[in-house]
């Protein structure tokens, strides 16, 4: 069953008409959420010389991340088949949008539009999941106990390589690196295994980083469909309490009352699905 669904805004862009990057799509026992990939700031390619205020003056609107994130949504919402099948098709229409919008990618302004992703299907007790890097799907019991949760790929494969660059992602030339050797290169191999991330972006490699699996459900199960702005929510103690107990205005006031207090932790833009079994 279908409990909530919603997207809470980055604190730090409140106020400011900056574009809505999350996107879902959620029935009775189908959800997907795409988290948008951050764009770079029209005409400013080293952001070290950028205030927080010229960056969100100068963001694309409509941002590229957005409408991605927006294809991805709709596109799930109207595909058959298996979560594979429905991501192929999505990955298919986000190369339409870049051939539309991107003449020559470049990694920086002009990178490729994309998002990422997670997606369930829930029949007869069996939970069919899909995710593709940071996105993901989390399984608490009726006591709270976590029963199941994805990996963060790029976490765990990515990462500990994209930290020894040495360069600061403030500057182009590490933005350039991340995002043409990093993302969906099959052939960024080190120590004997790829090290890349995935995304929706088009690329036909995309579809090799999207994991998929089964798993069984029991009676009273919490199923949670998140965006990454979630993750350090989801073993926190007083976040479990609130949906076990779930009412929307006390859930709700929580997430914005810690958003608040800690902006780095919690306050940036996250999505969720909530279904109990």
């Amino acid at each position: 069953m279908l409990v909530y669904k919603n997207t809470f805004d980055n604190t730090k862009t409140l106020n400011c008409n900056f574009p809505i990057e999350d996107q879902f799509y959620a029935s009775e026992n189908e959800a997907i959420v795409a988290d948008g990939i951050t764009r770079d700031p029209i005409g400013i390619s080293d952001l070290s010389t950028c205030s927080v205020q010229e960056f969100l003056k100068k963001y694309p609107r409509p941002s590229g991340a957005e409408l991605a994130a927006k294809v991805i949504c709709d596109t799930f919402s109207k595909t058959d088949g298996s979560l594979m099948d429905k991501l192929i098709k999505c990955n298919e229409n986000v190369k339409e949008l870049n051939n539309k919008y991107i003449v020559k990618c470049d990694y920086l302004e002009n990178d490729y539009y994309g998002a990422v992703a997670s997606c369930v299907s829930i029949k007869n007790n069996i939970l069919n999941y899909a995710y593709i890097c940071d996105c993901g799907i989390i399984v608490y019991d009726n006591l709270g106990n976590i029963k199941f949760q994805t990996e963060d790929d790029k976490k765990l494969y990515s990462d500990p390589y994209i930290n020894k660059i040495g360069i600061a992602w403030n500057l182009p030339e590490a933005r350039v690196i991340v995002r043409r050797d990093y993302r969906n290169n099959l052939s960024n191999i080190k120590d004997d295994k790829c090290v890349s991330y995935g995304a929706i972006t088009g690329e036909e490699a995309a579809i090799e980083f999207i994991r998929t699996g089964q798993f069984e459900l029991s009676d009273g199960d919490i199923i949670v469909v998140y965006s990454d702005g979630f993750t350090k929510f989801l073993h926190d103690k007083q976040f479990i309490s609130q949906i076990l107990h779930f009412e929307k205005v006390e859930f709700e006031k929580y997430i914005e009352t810690k958003s608040n207090l800690d902006y780095e932790k919690y306050g940036k833009e996250k999505t969720l699905v909530l279904f109990r079994n």
